[in-house]
């Protein structure tokens, strides 16, 4: 394996770490809007069901901080196994990385316009983490798509 893929894959490794972090991050500042979220599924679920329960509304809440928590390290996850076979020379996930990073480098540019809507630590942690991650993502495309990474690719194929 050329010394960039190397390099490449442990950038991206960094950023599947930096992405639980942001996904520790937004879920420790959604908990702490825990409140407003019941009070706003009680105020729109009341038009079509009058008998919700406060206590239904928190459960509905508790149950979809655990499945956004769960979707996340899923994610994290499918991208350790995606950067694993990019480490083997897999062209296809070269392909599908450039494309998550390409998006990566887009939210961390929306995440810099959006930094003054910081409320708190967490979400400055989260804001960091996604900025942080673009630059890596970044710098793990580039290193992908060098002459001596694009014939690795290319021998791996054959």
């Amino acid at each position: 394996m050329p010394g960039d893929v190397a390099t490449a894959r442990q950038l991206w490794w960094g950023v599947i770490g930096l992405g639980l972090v942001q996904l520790a991050a937004s879920m420790i500042e959604a908990l702490g809007l825990r409140e407003e979220f019941t009070a706003d599924i009680l105020e729109q679920a009341h038009t079509t069901d009058p008998q919700l329960t406060s206590a239904t509304a928190g459960l509905m809440v508790s149950i979809a901080f655990v499945m956004v928590g769960i979707i996340g390290v899923v994610v994290a996850v499918v991208a350790a196994v995606i950067v694993h076979q990019l480490g083997r020379g897999k062209i296809w996930a070269r392909t599908v990385m450039t494309f998550a990073g390409v998006w990566l480098v887009f939210m961390a540019i929306g995440t810099m316009f959006a930094l003054d809507a910081v409320s708190g630590a967490a979400s400055l942690v989260a804001g960091a983490a996604s900025i942080v991650q673009g630059v890596l993502a970044a710098g793990a495309i580039y290193l992908c798509y060098r002459p001596e990474s694009a014939r690795y690719f290319q021998r791996r194929q054959q």
